[in-house]
């Protein structure tokens, strides 16, 4: 794992820190309507804790672990909505802390693109003042994301010794921050299992496939319990607001969630940023060094055992070179990401079902994505032209976040 960069002066990252902090305060400081979720989430937490396991059982779509945290919160705080819109400000901020510590410590990831890119985001500063789960979420998927890409890179740390106590701590809090996702949203429920399914193959967040089994078995408690008991049957019913045209709708949903720069429209500004974008992820992903095998994993001898037990020699080198693929951070982030977009676009096409804001879970592992496509751009087109797409992008993130933030 190469050092995401040098270091920074500690003064600049406090001030830079406090000016995210601040922003992300703005849905708090100016007047705005209480949405109708925010009024049904405090209805809801308004009960005892085992009556919210009930209710959210059969009026929900989505696990129970926000309204308990909120719950917990109220009885600190108090139930007014100001008080409880703290609590997604706190998770926001918890977003931005994950990468502060995994950069600050490991030197896993760059600071400042990624952070830049996450505060800036129209849905994550609207929901840091909402009372909905989507900023706990993205903290959780942060989490998630950056503790699977250090156990998956330790490898290439720069100094191994360093780190190797910690790894059984961040194992742990992999699986336990995966546990809780899961429990936060269904869409946390599908990112951990894509996450776990990859490793089930790679075994480079654990060598043993039972933590991954236990875990994913752990997640599927709750949405059978509201399979045969619940309301889950009633997701489509509740989505029915949504428009979606299979695969298109689908995408731009990801990309107004994640990147809305560059939505799917027929309008100039985001047509011509489409295209410039298009023609940078093709010029990025087509480094020549994309597909560097992991010196901490060597491929299996031609004739080793393969996954699914037999010693066929395709199905070996077919798993060998998923794993060499998958040993560049691109080339995994486009797999999760693609994956949860996969399921999302065949979905669609049966029911209405997919929304901008179930897709916030992929916000870390798209900021992390940009960053690294802008080091390709800085790298072959100078630090004065990646310095201008990434105002450019985050001038537009904000005045969209203004936008965001004037509606409902």
């Amino acid at each position: 794992m190469k050092p995401s960069g040098p270091l920074v002066p500690p003064g600049s990252v406090i001030l830079f820190l406090a000016a995210i902090g601040f922003h992300l305060t703005k849905g708090l400081r100016i007047d705005r309507a209480n949405h109708s979720d925010e009024l049904w989430t405090i209805g809801a937490i308004n009960q005892s804790f085992d009556q919210i396991l009930v209710f959210v059982l059969g009026n929900d779509n989505h696990p129970p672990l926000y309204y308990l945290v909120a719950k917990a919160w109220s009885n600190f705080v108090g139930l007014s909505i100001p008080q409880i819109r703290l609590l997604s400000y706190s998770f926001a901020l918890l977003a931005v802390a994950c990468f502060v510590v995994f950069h600050a410590r490991y030197r896993l990831v760059a600071l400042f693109v990624p952070l830049l890119l996450l505060s800036s985001n129209p849905l994550f500063t609207y929901y840091a003042a909402t009372i909905r789960p989507y900023t706990m979420v993205v903290a959780l998927a942060s989490i998630v994301t950056l503790s699977a890409l250090l156990l998956r890179e330790r490898g290439f740390a720069c100094s191994r010794q360093a780190i190797e106590g910690d790894l059984p701590t961040i194992r742990w809090i992999f699986y336990g921050a995966g546990l809780l996702l899961g429990l936060t949203h269904y869409y946390g429920t599908l990112y951990v299992a894509i996450l776990l399914a990859i490793d089930v193959v790679e075994r480079r967040i654990s060598y043993s496939r039972l933590p991954g089994f236990g875990l994913f078995s752990l997640l599927l408690v709750w949405p059978l319990l509201q399979a045969v008991f619940g309301s889950l049957e009633k997701q489509s019913e509740s989505n029915q607001w949504t428009h979606a045209l299979p695969f298109v709708s689908t995408l731009n949903n990801f990309l107004m969630a994640d990147f809305p720069v560059v939505m799917v429209s027929i309008q100039p500004p985001f047509l011509f940023a489409s295209i410039v974008f298009a023609a940078l992820l093709v010029a990025a992903f087509r480094s020549p060094d994309n597909h560097r095998p992991d010196p901490s994993h060597p491929s299996p001898p031609p004739f080793a055992t393969s996954l699914w037990g037999g010693t066929n020699d395709e199905v070996s080198f077919s798993v060998r070179s998923l794993k060499v693929l998958l040993a560049d951070r691109k080339s995994y982030l486009i797999l999760i990401i693609g994956l949860v977009y996969l399921f999302s676009a065949l979905v669609d096409i049966a029911m209405h079902f997919s929304t901008p804001y179930y897709f916030l879970v992929c916000l870390p592992a798209t900021v992390l994505l940009f960053d690294l496509l802008y080091q390709v751009i800085e790298k072959r087109l100078g630090i004065g032209v990646a310095r201008l797409i990434l105002g450019g992008v985050l001038v537009c993130q904000l005045i969209l976040t203004q936008q965001r933030l004037a509606l409902p």
